[in-house]
């Protein structure tokens, strides 16, 4: 008898593990993976690496930009999202965290953050985030154009802290304070100064709004801190045309010396036409002023430039074959034309493959 009602006890707790097991099951999503990778031949046409925006400063050579590993959880009011990279476009993205000789080698932690969702509303974010600051992204599949914007590549790349935001309806607002732009660690800065961010957006059946914001401490080991106020807007005009406009200012104070001063500005156009359902043709159009920039911006700071960027859009599944012809034009001699002498025209073109899963 006691072996008896030993086997209905094993049984009846076994019956309740696999029980709860299988709820468990049921009620806890699986993970979701996802990534991208890119790469892409360039050719200058004066034979000079005359790049002065993000990722493709390169010449006649076969380049590898980024390979990325995402991971995604959720549980009730609880998620994480992990965002890996690995290569020189991840390396140029975390540029505080690499040096020119290991750029290329580094595995890096693009995004790490945690959600907790407080109501269907409102929610908090924790840990590292791309920017919300400008139109274009990190990543090479989130982009119709292969190289990237001044208004991009001189903008903050991605914030570490806590943002709060609120959504209702079509109308979303954010937010946050975080460590000096483009530091995971205060402590790497060398700065415990803080940025403060926010936002305010639209969404509509076929259009957005957002008005960005973003000031404090950019650079600390030159004690400049900066201030960004930034427009995006997109619009879907018909199933096959639609158009894109980032408007950004940026001004920069040094807390050292007043007359390193500085600021700048961007228009950005963006107009994307699909021919069919695997091809359509991007294009971009940019003024970026910099005439009372700050000697930080570099090699742009007393100039402006006028950028026009082409570029084709030929899908095969999840691979697209990016074809692109861009020519910036400067007020002042700021490439490098055939002889290595100044001048103030650039004109390349590239070929870009990029890939999601």
């Amino acid at each position: 008898m006691k072996k008896v009602v030993h086997i209905l006890a094993v049984m009846l707790t076994s019956s309740f593990a696999f029980a709860q097991d299988e709820k468990e099951a049921a009620t806890s999503p699986a993970t979701t993976w996802g990534g991208s990778a890119d790469a892409y031949y360039k050719y200058d046409f004066s034979k000079q690496m005359n790049g002065l925006t993000s990722f493709t400063n390169s010449q006649d050579s076969f380049e590898l930009g980024m390979a990325s590993v995402q991971a995604g959880h959720s549980f009730g009011k609880g998620a994480v999202f992990v965002d890996l990279g690995f290569g020189k476009r991840a390396g140029e993205f975390s540029y505080n965290e690499t040096t020119d000789k290991d750029i290329n080698a580094k595995f890096l932690i693009k995004q790490l953050f945690f959600t907790y969702q407080v109501t269907d509303k409102f929610k908090f974010v924790a840990g590292s985030f791309g920017t919300h600051i400008g139109y274009e992204v990190l990543d090479a599949v989130g982009n119709k154009n292969y190289s990237m914007s001044y208004a991009f590549s001189y903008g903050p790349f991605f914030n570490t802290g806590l943002k709060a935001q609120y959504t209702s309806g079509k109308f979303t607002a954010m937010l946050g304070i975080t460590n000096p732009t483009d530091f995971k660690s205060a402590m790497d800065a060398g700065s415990s100064q803080k940025t403060y961010i926010a936002q305010v957006g639209y969404i509509g059946e076929t259009g957005s709004a957002y008005l960005n914001f973003t000031s404090g401490s950019t650079n600390p080991v030159s004690d400049e801190n900066k201030t960004q106020i930034d427009f995006v807007a997109s619009k879907t005009i018909t199933d096959v045309f639609s158009l894109g406009f980032n408007a950004t200012y940026a001004k920069t104070n040094n807390d050292i010396d007043s007359a390193l001063d500085g600021d700048w500005f961007a228009l950005v156009g963006y107009a994307n036409y699909t021919f069919k359902p695997n091809l359509s043709l991007a294009y971009r159009m940019e003024y970026f002023d910099a005439k009372k920039a700050a000697a930080s911006l570099g090699t742009l700071t007393g100039s402006n430039v006028f950028a026009n960027t082409v570029s084709l859009n030929y899908k095969v599944g999840k691979l697209t074959i990016i074809p692109e012809l861009r020519y910036d034009a400067a007020s002042e001699d700021i490439f490098l034309d055939k002889d290595a002498a100044p001048t103030g025209g650039s004109f390349y073109g590239l070929i870009a493959t990029t890939y999601s899963f």
